[in-house]
């Protein structure tokens, strides 16, 4: 099982390098799918929050969107997106069994960083467009949960945000793992939202879902600065202090933990190649 893992990470590496190197424009676009994808889900998902945050019933809202959260990464995984943190694990055993450099690995991140940024920066500014998270007449935001969630995040310190990040992408990419090595569509549509239920629920940081988050709130008019969590304002500092730490403790999680643990355990494959 492990070793059909390991073939297809390192022809995964291959392929994307040449993507990235040979035909650009659609590696820009497949990155930015992936942040398109889960600004999409992640703001629905926060709505489901809002509206059951009326009811009697408000905790069953965060349990559904713990779960549905997965509808973003089954996307990717279906329409070949390049995501950021998934790349993380990929190029560190990568880098690590030698079939690519620690130099083209990070120039990969790098670019897929951007590139997923970029995409969901585009799909925010079309769904603010829409109308539907404008403020209503009393001066309240339908989707007031994620303008919430913005403010909690910016105003975390930063050795949380890094420690939650490592957590997010340990999780992450255990559900990248296990479905890739699973072959049944079912069980993948199955296993990867239940997968990532831990890492949602929980509150851990990842990177690229919080584009959506803090995009979101900078482009709703008037979100950035109604946005509070409990006494805390939202602030745009806050928000790029996140994303570093986020973004780093990503790295970890799914580098050296995850890619580590396999790279380490089939460490005799380096010697052999």
């Amino acid at each position: 099982m492990e070793q059909g893992f390991l073939e297809k990470v390192y022809d995964s590496v291959a392929k994307k390098e040449k993507m990235l190197n040979g035909n650009f424009l659609n590696y820009l676009v497949r990155a930015m799918a992936a942040g398109v994808f889960l600004t999409l889900i992640y703001t629905f998902c926060m709505q489901i929050v809002s509206d059951f945050n009326q009811t009697e019933v408000a905790p069953l809202g965060k349990m559904l969107m713990s779960y549905l959260f997965g509808i973003g990464l089954i996307f990717i995984i279906y329409f070949g997106a390049e995501l950021f943190t998934s790349n993380a694990m990929y190029f560190s055993l990568g880098a690590g069994h030698r079939k690519t450099t620690i130099l083209r690995s990070t120039k990969l991140l790098v670019a897929c960083w951007v590139c997923n940024f970029i995409g969901a920066a585009l799909c925010a500014f079309i769904l603010v467009q829409t109308g539907l998270f404008n403020a209503l007449a009393d001066g309240s935001y339908p989707n007031d949960a994620l303008y919430s969630l913005a403010a909690k995040k910016a105003n975390l310190p930063w050795n949380e945000i890094f420690f939650r990040g490592i957590m997010a992408n340990f999780v992450v990419n255990i559900v990248i793992f296990i479905q890739a090595v699973v072959k049944d569509d079912v069980a993948k549509l199955l296993i990867v939202p239940l997968g990532l239920v831990p890492f949602v629920y929980l509150g851990f940081e990842h990177s690229i879902a919080n584009f959506g988050v803090f995009l979101m709130t900078w482009f709703t008019p008037g979100a950035a600065e109604a946005a509070m969590y409990n006494d805390a304002a939202f602030t745009t500092l806050g928000a790029f202090n996140n994303l570093l730490w986020a973004t780093l403790g990503n790295l970890v999680g799914g580098g050296l933990l995850v890619g580590g643990y396999f790279g380490f355990l089939h460490r005799d494959k380096i010697k052999k190649d």
